[in-house]
């Protein structure tokens, strides 16, 4: 009769399945088709992302209630929602994406989403003191642009903080065709500071390379982030 010697088991691995019995685990998510495309088209893209709303959140970290402007499939309303208590808001004017928040995100999460064109409608909600708008003026056409801004801003208190960001108008030749072909109205440093002062006291733009903001030479910024305060 032939038997079998015990597998010996090390202190390291009897660890590791105790890390891994957490029953938080077993929760799951799917990604939404446009970051299952960045993941596995552009990884690093993701990362850049989420590394925009961290900013966001941390500017944010006080606010009560925040709205997401242009947030897609609502994983950026993730991470605002680990970093404040806030109540959270993600809008959008794609069905799709709103549907696949709604499934995917919400459930995980204190958000809300809805679906709005904000370049025709005002968004009728009251008493939000935060906003985070990540990649979507960039989406919107000029003659459009003030209409969007005023329907967005409506909703705002006047001590109210906002965190816009938008790739740079001199990072335009670098980027992949979908996105040349979505971007209609970048910007550089200065009009993106004198279009943002129209509607708050105070505008202070950073410059962003990868995942790092900086407050280096604007023309070699790949993108920008503006933290607005005291709306007009």
């Amino acid at each position: 009769m032939v038997t079998q010697k015990k597998k010996k088991i090390s202190k390291t691995k009897r660890l590791w399945s105790e890390v891994q019995g957490d029953p938080e685990l077993n929760r799951r998510i799917s990604l939404g088709p446009v970051n299952s495309l960045s993941l596995l088209k552009d990884p690093k893209h993701l990362g850049f992302t989420l590394s925009r709303y961290k900013f966001a959140a941390k500017m944010l970290h006080d606010r009560k209630k925040i709205v997401d402007i242009g947030c897609g499939e609502g994983i950026g309303c993730l991470v605002l929602g680990a970093e404040t208590k806030a109540e959270i808001i993600g809008v959008d004017f794609d069905p799709e994406q709103i549907t696949y928040a709604e499934s995917w995100i919400k459930p995980h999460s204190r958000a809300e989403f809805v679906c709005r064109d904000l370049t025709c409608n005002k968004l009728n909600i009251k008493g939000v003191n935060g906003l985070v708008s990540i990649d979507a003026i960039e989406h919107v056409y000029q003659d459009e642009q003030d209409r969007f801004f005023e329907n967005i801003l409506s909703c705002l208190t006047k001590d109210a903080v906002a965190v816009f960001g938008t790739p740079s108008l001199y990072s335009y030749q670098y980027t992949a065709e979908r996105s040349r072909k979505g971007h209609v109205n970048l910007f550089d440093e200065k009009r993106l500071r004198d279009t943002l002062l129209k509607y708050f006291k105070n505008v202070f733009v950073f410059s962003m390379n990868d995942e790092m903001i900086h407050t280096g030479f604007p023309k070699m910024a790949h993108y920008f982030i503006a933290l607005c305060c005291g709306k007009t």
